[in-house]
């Protein structure tokens, strides 16, 4: 699927705090926010509707911002990882496990136990990614803090 961080090529403020989001690789994802912004204090004025549907993608397409590339502002990284979450996808959501955690592939199969091959495998959707993989990755994550999410 990605050789490289995803990139924004096109994103449009819904309602309910969602967003429609065009990726550069050509992935067309809808994202529910709600959740995301509550986490994230700096993120509180983005519960205005008015405000919300203000949002512009970033220059290069690095993220979608309410203030300018300030702190109003969502990594495209988060954004592909969120998206792929939701979508409920396994290779979208394998995928996001190793752009969030900055793996190549062949220090996700270092980090697994497996061989390059099957990652990539998993990666691209050619093999379904099976359960118990979703949950050494669940570990992985744990085992080093938790995953670094933050608002950008």
């Amino acid at each position: 699927m990605r050789e490289k961080l995803p990139r924004i090529t096109a994103a449009k403020a819904l309602p309910d705090q969602r967003l429609s989001i065009n990726f550069e690789d050509g992935w067309k994802a809808t994202v529910n926010l709600g959740d995301f912004i509550e986490a994230f204090p700096v993120l509180a004025p983005l519960a205005d509707p008015a405000l919300f549907r203000k949002m512009k993608v970033e220059e290069w397409g690095s993220g979608v911002t309410w203030d300018d590339e300030g702190p109003l502002s969502i990594a495209a990284t988060t954004l592909y990882r969120l998206a792929a979450e939701q979508a409920e996808e396994p290779a979208r959501r394998f995928d996001a496990w190793m752009i969030t955690n900055g793996l190549s592939a062949t220090r996700a199969a270092e980090a697994l136990g497996m061989t390059r091959r099957s990652i990539i495998s998993y990666r691209t959707g050619a093999r379904p990614v099976p359960t118990y993989i979703n949950l050494a990755c669940i570990g992985w994550e744990a085992a080093r803090g938790g995953r670094q999410t933050h608002a950008h």
